[in-house]
């Protein structure tokens, strides 16, 4: 078993109720609270799953238990649930702002669930582009289930992300009878080709400035502002990222500041001014909101 300490400032419970926000996900599994995750690994499929006692406690239930898998899924896990984020100095911002400090407040703890892998974040985000989200997740468990790998244990099947290579060799016609549009798949190819031939690199990105990355990454057909923003916010920890034009984040301020329609861009920004720094963080806790 892995023991992973939690921050004083880490919610379990508001974890797994973002984790279980759709009963289609299709990338890891919740039962009886444990969370339950495959990754592919130096080419090899390993299953793990996290449960809460007075911190994180990781089991792997494959074969390969190596020092270095080991470490390798620990760090996973740090980066997946965003441990190492300062949430205190995210609570003093939001305290600007009465509307985020009251949602701080109610769901204290939360941190952001991210995606460690940007190849998965950018193909999701494209994936959901222009559809409701209950369909994002139909399409997305078509594409895991027909191109990824899987491994069952205990009579339930888990499955990894497809890798760029594999969707790289596809044609558009290979995503047509799972009702991915022609432009959904030719920019799911794009991307995944930009990752096999080194045109993106999630390493050599992690080193440059924000800026920087949205450069490269809207460089790439099929990723625009609102698909370069969430990726960075989820996979490169740029918290101040701002998928502003999200449909989810307009619902949500809606709701919260109890305003007659939808925020327009403009007011967005103008709002977002007291979040500086961490407007990706008060992006997700909006989110968050929509659950309940």
């Amino acid at each position: 078993m892995i023991y992973i300490p939690t921050p004083e400032e880490f919610s379990y419970k508001e974890l797994l109720k973002f984790l279980s926000r759709n009963e289609k996900e299709c990338l890891h599994s919740i039962i009886d609270d444990v969370i339950f995750k495959v990754l592919e690994i130096d080419n090899e499929l390993v299953l793990f799953s996290i449960s809460f006692n007075n911190g994180l406690v990781a089991t792997i239930h494959t074969d390969n238990q190596s020092q270095v898998i080991q470490e390798k899924v620990r760090t996973y896990i740090e980066d997946w649930f965003d441990l190492t984020a300062d949430l205190k100095a995210f609570y003093d911002i939001a305290q600007q702002d009465l509307i985020l400090f009251q949602l701080c407040q109610k769901y204290h703890g939360l941190r952001m669930v991210g995606m460690p892998n940007l190849f998965e974040s950018l193909v999701w985000s494209v994936i959901g582009q222009q559809i409701n989200l209950n369909f994002a997740y139909s399409l997305k468990q078509r594409l895991v289930h027909t191109f990824g790998k899987s491994f069952t244990f205990q009579g339930e099947t888990f499955y990894a992300l497809p890798t760029p290579e594999t969707l790289a060799g596809l044609q558009i016609e290979d995503f047509q009878p799972y009702q991915f549009s022609r432009g959904k798949a030719q920019y799911i190819i794009n991307i995944s080709k930009a990752f096999v031939e080194g045109i993106l690199s999630q390493q050599k990105l992690a080193l440059l400035s924000y800026d920087e990355i949205k450069k490269q990454l809207v460089a790439i057909k099929g990723i625009g502002n609102w698909t370069a923003n969430y990726s960075m916010m989820k996979s490169l920890k740029s918290y101040d990222a701002f998928p502003v034009e999200d449909v989810g984040l307009h619902n949500a301020v809606k709701t919260q500041y109890g305003l007659a329609g939808k925020p327009s861009i403009a007011e967005l920004h103008q709002m977002s001014a007291n979040w500086s720094g961490w407007r990706g963080y008060a992006t997700f806790y909006f989110w968050h909101s929509l659950l309940g």
